[in-house]
């Protein structure tokens, strides 16, 4: 009967039972554990106290005896009533032994030995303890006195005639122990109260931690039932814990989803097949893929918008006839090295249509091995980047060039005369910097206009170019300024000669719109290394002597530091 009514139960609550009694007999025996303890304690501290009242009635017997008292026997019971009074002291007796009784006398009554116990410690000259009455709430100790030449302090053998060790004598002494006991049952009853309530605290605490564990258990349990009525395999388990039964229920439902997700691809299959087919044929990219022979396999619509080339005239022929033949076969060694080594490859490539005409593309090539790791196909894609490609240069066009004259700029002049600094180092040769601002410019802008402005600017760009040799460079600093950098020049006069070439050229009278404008240039000359070794210095040097010449008159050139 009992093991059907314990299989019968739930799980959670066997769990709980058994937790619960082994918690209650586990707090049980250690409350018994520390009650006697506690007892213990209050019989050594008792000991103690009793040993201590010893001694205390040894020292009051000593001074009475320095006062020649202890033969009053009044003064010796008073003492001793005295005593007897102290907190915790149930009784006290001074027992005499038959060594003083002959010596001193025989003393009161109550001095002499009662029982057994007295006797045995007269006898023996060692303390005795006992607990007494039915509910053993007190404390007996008898404690001897040993006459010796240093008692406790005290040399008795100056007063009693007997040898060295012999007991003259002892206390008996009865505490009181109604007080500690009393205590101990007090707490023996709030911890049998604590524990009742540990244990209805426990109960709710323990049944909440089970739940932790069978409710999860029990969800598992339910759609496992299901699953198995219905054959739903989308059933899940909702268990977020991360423990044994979490995990459990984990692979629970990836055995599950996996069973599904075998059945779903079944019949997802066409769907899929059908969607690459449609990615491939509709991509913009063109894509290409090839056999381990290298031969053509297949190509999409892509492929053909590029190269020009229909799908039935390239399979089965090999990926060369696209070669432009501008990358060698080291390029094209290097790239299959690549390829097998990391199984992909991209990069920028030349290639040609089908019409000749060679275009820059951008290459992914990729391998495809099957599951033993050989390889079985390569997958190339690519796209057409020359409108790309001409829109980046024509963004580096713009970030180096003036819009307007077509020059080159301030950074691309910085980097050309860094450059030239370099090259006449090496060469130990010479650069010059020639600073040229136009004279009358400001009358042409705010006369004709600043259409005819930007008309004679990009005249003047034009000419400045016919004035100079094809190594140096002329450049827009903005305005009516202009730069002429003269790379590996020998001497100074080469730059002066250039200088005068140019204002001779900008003389001649321009025709804007059928206007003619006279305009001139005042020019700055700054020599590398003669003049300084540091291009913004040089900039610094060519600029003020441009403006001195303005100054002087205008329509002429003048080096830095050359005397008016």
């Amino acid at each position: 009967m009992i093991r059907n009514w314990w299989y019968g139960l739930s799980m959670r609550l066997k769990l709980s039972l058994l937790i619960q009694v082994g918690l209650l007999i586990v707090l049980v025996f250690t409350q018994r554990w520390l009650m006697a303890s506690f007892e213990a304690k209050i019989l050594q501290s008792a000991q103690v106290r009793a040993e201590e009242t010893a001694d205390g009635i040894i020292n009051g017997m000593n001074m009475l005896m320095l006062n020649g008292q202890i033969s009053d026997l009044g003064t010796r019971m008073l003492f001793i009533d005295k005593m007897s009074q102290s907190r915790g002291i149930r009784e006290l007796r001074i027992i005499r032994s038959e060594q003083v009784n002959r010596q001193f006398g025989p003393g009161l009554p109550e001095e002499q030995a009662k029982d057994e116990i007295d006797r045995r410690v007269l006898q023996t000259g060692k303390p005795y303890f006992e607990r007494r009455d039915a509910e053993k709430q007190s404390l007996r100790a008898v404690f001897p006195f040993v006459a010796s030449f240093n008692y406790k302090g005290t040399d008795c053998l100056s007063c009693h005639d007997v040898p060295d060790g012999t007991v003259n004598g002892a206390a008996s002494i009865v505490l009181d122990l109604t007080e500690e006991f009393s205590l101990i049952r007090s707490i023996n009853v709030w911890l049998w109260i604590g524990q009742m309530m540990l244990q209805v605290v426990l109960f709710f605490m323990i049944d909440v931690v089970i739940r932790s564990f069978t409710n999860p258990l029990n969800k598992l349990q339910h759609v496992m039932s299901a699953m198995q009525e219905d054959g739903d395999l989308s059933r899940r388990v909702d268990i977020k814990s991360r423990d044994e039964i979490g995990k459990m229920a984990d692979a629970f439902n990836a055995l599950a989803s996996s069973l599904q997700t075998s059945v779903e691809q079944v019949n997802k299959g066409q769907e899929q097949l059908r969607l690459a087919a449609e990615v491939f044929v509709n991509s913009a990219e063109a894509i290409l893929i090839t056999g381990t022979n290298n031969e053509i396999m297949q190509v999409n619509r892509a492929f053909t918008q590029i190269t020009g080339y229909s799908a039935e005239e390239v399979i089965g022929r090999n990926p060369r006839i696209l070669k432009s033949g501008e990358q060698g076969p080291e390029f094209y060694k290097e790239m299959w090295a690549t390829l097998l080594a990391t199984g992909t490859w991209q990069g920028e490539i030349m290639d040609r249509r089908k019409s000749g005409e060679i275009y820059p593309k951008w290459l992914s090539i990729a391998v495809v091995r099957n599951e033993q790791g050989a390889v079985t196909n390569y997958i190339a894609l690519f796209t057409d980047i020359t409108e790309r490609r001409a829109s980046f240069e024509r963004m580096q066009h713009l970030a180096h060039f003036d819009a307007l004259t077509n020059l080159p700029n301030r950074t691309l002049l910085n980097q050309h005369i860094e450059q030239s600094m370099l090259t006449a180092k090496r060469n130990h040769n010479k650069m010059a910097l020639l600073f040229l601002d136009l004279d009358g410019f400001k009358v042409v802008n705010d006369t004709l206009g600043h259409h005819a402005g930007d008309i004679l600017l990009r005249e003047v760009a034009n000419r400045l170019k016919y004035c100079v040799r094809e190594t140096d460079m002329v450049s827009r600093m903005g305005g009516d300024e202009f730069v002429v950098v003269m790379s590996a020049i020998n001497k100074s006069e080469d730059a002066a000669h250039v200088a005068k070439k140019i204002i001779d050229s900008l003389c001649v009278p321009f025709c804007i719109e059928g206007v003619v404008v006279n305009i001139g240039t005042s020019i700055g000359i700054s020599i590398y290394p003669d003049d300084a070794d540091e291009s913004d210095v040089l900039k610094k040097f060519a600029d003020a002597a441009m403006y001195e010449v303005k100054l002087a008159g205008k329509n002429n050139y003048r080096f830095h530091g050359q005397l008016l």
